[in-house]
């Protein structure tokens, strides 16, 4: 069996991370893998050292398909090119992830299978589809999050990691909780990847807080940061108002470190409550959610017990079983469409979705362009078609008119491949 693991952007994030782990499970069990990117970043060199990564534009990878050599092609369901990459799939299953985002393109015609990172993703994306939604949780590398030797001492630390500047992490929570946590003697570390300061908060409700470590810490170093958190006696404070799954609470975990988090989609199944940490209700005030937090971090805790217990919940063997009944099933999963949530709490995700359209249609469009370059005209106008969809006025205006005449002017240029 071949898997071909498709991603438009190759990034830093959890998504980049979970597509590296799962090919090396795929590995260990004898299931030929391979990655494909349209666009790198820092982090491909680790893809790259594998020898099984092509970055290259989907006109490539139409050749690619061509050889009918791939049984499965699996990608996140909201991703720009998505809708294209599974239109070239030809006889290969083609497998869709919900990782954090809702998407409203699939069905039973485009797509053979559809999964969730978690339950929560799998019920808010339901509504949009006919094919039902399979559960399989997010992973994490045991073999590189476990505890260690991490000096103990000093005050217990409460450490944000994430991105401040991110909405949806609600900083601004963290630091009014943060601050009534320092003020009982607890010392602030906060690991962001865009490296922000006060002055990027102004009007948003922050408390400012005194902090001990604020800036990024890499992907080699964050291990080694959850470490400390544990043997400090502290925790990881997570207040996300959603996540996706929320990959941080369990890698924290396996090294140790308790973490608490609001009770909220995504961080509720990433975190076992009372065992690798602690959930608040959502809707707690931020003095009710740090007399909660102080308490959990007075009570003794085992750190090799929490590791164990979340090393062996996120095992990726469980997220490769899950994934490998999926690739093995020659029938697709139908069901019903379930009525769609009025939850408040999702409005970002639903304006995410409208985003997506946008998005969408400019990446159709760049791959009508290539794919009619490399004398593809079904697939150039296939390409337009799913553009047309996404965004129809996006023709009307000056960049998308280019990009039709462009993609047109090539079309009767060379011989069509269908």
């Amino acid at each position: 069996m071949r898997v071909l693991l498709f991603r438009n952007l190759c990034d830093r994030g959890g998504v980049s991370t979970s597509m590296l782990l799962l090919g090396r499970e795929m590995e260990k069990r004898g299931i030929e893998c391979e990655f494909w990117f349209c666009k790198g970043s820092a982090r491909l060199q680790d893809f790259l050292e594998t020898g099984r990564t092509t970055v290259a534009p989907l006109s490539r990878l139409a050749a690619r398909l061509e050889r009918a050599d791939v049984d499965v092609v699996q990608m996140t369901a909201s991703d720009p090119m998505a809708e294209v990459v599974a239109m070239m799939s030809r006889d290969a299953k083609v497998l869709v992830s919900a990782r954090g985002a809702l998407a409203d393109i699939w069905d039973r015609t485009n797509c053979f299978a559809y999964s969730a990172i978690s339950r929560g993703m799998a019920t808010v994306n339901q509504p949009y589809t006919d094919v039902e939604i399979e559960v399989v949780r997010n992973a994490i590398d045991v073999d590189r999050f476990t505890p260690g030797d991490a000096p103990s001492g000093g005050a217990p630390i409460v450490a944000f990691v994430g991105r401040t500047s991110d909405a949806i992490k609600d900083f601004p929570r963290f630091t009014r909780i943060g601050r009534r946590l320092a003020a009982r003697g607890a010392r602030i570390w906060i690991a962001d990847p865009h490296n922000a300061g006060w002055e990027h908060f102004e009007g948003r409700n922050v408390e400012k807080i005194e902090t001990e470590r604020w800036g990024p810490v890499s992907h080699s170093q964050i291990a080694d940061f959850y470490r400390a958190v544990a043997a400090s006696g502290g925790v990881v404070l997570m207040t996300s108002r959603t996540e996706g799954f929320g990959n941080v609470a369990p890698e924290a975990a396996a090294c140790g470190a308790w973490v608490v988090t609001p009770d909220v989609m995504g961080l509720n199944e990433a975190v076992v409550d009372g065992v690798t940490g602690n959930l608040f209700p959502a809707d707690a005030s931020d003095d009710d959610a740090a007399e909660m937090i102080a308490a959990w971090m007075s009570a003794r805790r085992d750190m090799q017990q929490t590791s164990d217990a979340a090393r062996r919940e996120f095992n990726p063997s469980v997220m490769m079983d899950g994934y490998q009944r999926i690739y093995d099933r020659r029938e697709q999963l139908l069901t019903t469409p379930t009525p769609k949530a009025n939850d408040p709490s999702l409005s970002h995700l639903r304006e995410h979705l409208v985003k997506q359209r946008g998005w969408r249609a400019a990446a159709a469009r760049e791959a009508a362009v290539g794919l009619a370059a490399d004398g593809r005209a079904h697939l150039a106008l296939g390409a337009l078609g799913i553009a047309f969809r996404a965004e129809p006025r996006q023709f009307l205006s000056g960049p998308g008119f280019r990009s039709l005449l462009s993609t047109m002017r090539r079309i009767p240029n060379r011989r069509a491949r269908q």
